[in-house]
């Protein structure tokens, strides 16, 4: 990760960007890509260059995800969950009011981007990003924010303001990054995945949201190959109480299915319970509050927690300020839950802290982060990045023609190049997603499973079994897959059907070069 400072080419005002300094691409894919957009950078002037310097720019970032929702939703919440640190505003503030990009840098410090051109710096406040950074949000592009914290080492995290607000100024802040004017010559793709984090049911301008996301970035393709859905609010879910995490399950389980064309997934998450464990604010003193509130009698202790004013109100052993507190750092729903951890003898803040984010669905959606998105990072920063030359080749101008028309051919014979074969499985899943090729419903599920699957034993179904099955299981898959293609398949159908084919081949390589 790049050193923090200020990118020396000259930036169009008031277009979002993500600054660099140098470029560090990670891996094969993103190499040949970031070859290709220099030699053809090499080639072109104004704004033409600059789009191709942006695609080349994003491929030496680390994996960017922007955290999408309404106003209240809890983006900043799990932003500070996911980071296990309590680095962003959850209050309503002016920088709730502004994009905000969480990166690996030293020194630890913000960078007010401003629409104007210009930047400033300012200082985190007890290691947090300051209520005010001396702009009005209306001036702010965005706000840059490095930390000395391991997990943005991998991912950028872009914590967004709410969608569909009353405030006018936060909903363009939003829509800027979901959508960089086209006509804007650094019109770049600034996230590579998205998060779309809601409460209950998603609304039409959240779904609009992940459409817009969708079209950004000069008519990159996107699909649910790169966006997830995060149920943030779990235990208020069904009215709250002790069946909510098993309604949100249900009522998360159902949006997977309703909305698999939009998302990959969509998992619950208890966000409050999640930060409050995850950024150690449960200390030693709430713990022991809660050890005390644990020993009343069950009867009093239903009757505490029948309400959150009643939690309060109610004469207990534990000061009502501590109480409310407690209410604070966990709501009614995860103080019930620290109680369940006491009976079952959780003793101490370490212990309860990590037995609430056990329960607060934080790894789960971690490890989905990690799986959907991290994993296949260069993969998908390939892909982006492809998209979006091939656009830029069509444009319509005379000077550049020949240059253009060069990127097109190269950009296709690097989507064709056998290196590249994981960016044809990302094409074919997303041929599917679309409804361009209608598979049966097995083969469908297992070129879901083949390209989102981690390791040969996942991707082919056979999780457990020994390198002898597995070769068989990879063989078995060239020879259903050849018969689908030579059996009545329509050309896009028989497109899948030849990558699905390499796949296999592919794993039946590895895995015979695993067993010698």
């Amino acid at each position: 990760m790049q050193h923090p400072g200020r990118n020396d080419r000259p930036e169009r005002r008031g277009a979002l960007r993500i600054p660099v300094t140098e470029v560090a691409v990670p891996g094969q894919m993103t190499a040949r890509v970031a070859s290709l957009a220099a030699a053809v950078a090499a080639q072109l002037t104004g704004p033409l260059l600059e789009e191709v310097q942006a695609v080349r720019d994003g491929l030496g970032e680390p994996l960017r995800v922007a955290m999408v929702g309404r106003l209240k939703a809890g983006k900043s919440t799990l932003v500070n969950a996911l980071l296990g640190q309590r680095v962003a505003p959850t209050d309503v503030s002016e920088c709730t009011r502004m994009v905000t990009v969480f990166r690996f840098g030293h020194p630890e410090r913000v960078q007010v981007e401003l629409r104007d051109g210009g930047h400033r710096d300012v200082q985190l406040v007890d290691g947090r990003v300051p209520l005010e950074v001396g702009a009005r949000p209306a001036e702010v592009a965005a706000l840059h924010v490095w930390l000395a914290n391991e997990s943005l080492r991998s991912v950028t995290l872009i914590d967004t303001p709410g969608l569909a607000s009353l405030d006018s100024e936060r909903s363009a802040a939003t829509e800027e990054l979901l959508a960089a004017e086209h006509a804007s010559s650094a019109a770049a793709v600034v996230a590579d995945a998205i998060v779309l984090v809601i409460n209950q049911t998603p609304r039409e301008d959240d779904l609009d949201a992940l459409r817009r996301f969708r079209d950004a970035g000069l008519g990159a393709e996107r699909s649910a190959v790169n966006a997830m859905g995060l149920l943030t609010k779990a235990d208020l879910v069904g009215g709250g109480g002790s069946g909510a995490w098993e309604a949100a399950s249900g009522l998360a389980a159902r949006h997977s299915e309703r909305f698999r064309d939009e998302m990959a997934m969509v998992l619950p998450v208890i966000g409050l319970v999640a930060e409050t464990a995850e950024c150690a604010l449960l200390t030693e003193e709430d713990a022991a509050a809660l050890a005390t509130l644990g020993e009343l009698p069950a009867g009093d202790r239903e009757r505490l927690l029948w309400s959150a004013d009643r939690f309060v109100a109610l004469e207990a052993p534990v000061s009502s300020e501590a109480r409310s507190r407690l209410l604070g750092l966990l709501s009614l729903f995860g103080i019930e839950r620290a109680l369940d951890c006491h009976d079952r003898g959780t003793r101490g803040a370490f212990a309860l802290r990590a037995e609430l984010a056990r329960g607060s669905g934080i790894e789960a959606a971690r490890e989905a982060l990690r799986v959907t998105f991290r994993r296949r990072s260069n993969a998908l920063k390939a892909w982006q990045a492809l998209a979006v030359l091939d656009k830029v080749s069509y444009r319509n101008d005379a000077a550049a023609l020949p240059a253009l028309v060069g990127m097109r051919d190269r950009v296709e014979q690097l989507r064709l190049d056998p290196d590249m074969h994981e960016l044809a499985e990302l094409d074919a899943l997303l041929s599917l997603r679309r409804g361009d090729a209608v598979l049966p419903t097995d083969l469908g599920a297992e070129v879901e499973r083949v390209v989102g699957g981690e390791g040969d034993a996942a991707r082919l179904g056979l999780s457990g079994a020994d390198g002898s099955a597995l070769v068989a299981g990879a063989v078995a898959g060239v020879a259903r897959w050849r018969r689908y293609a030579m059996t009545g398949a329509d050309p896009r159908q028989a497109q899948v059907a030849r990558v699905m084919i390499r796949s296999y081949t592919l794993m039946f390589e590895h895995l015979q070069a695993s067993a010698t």
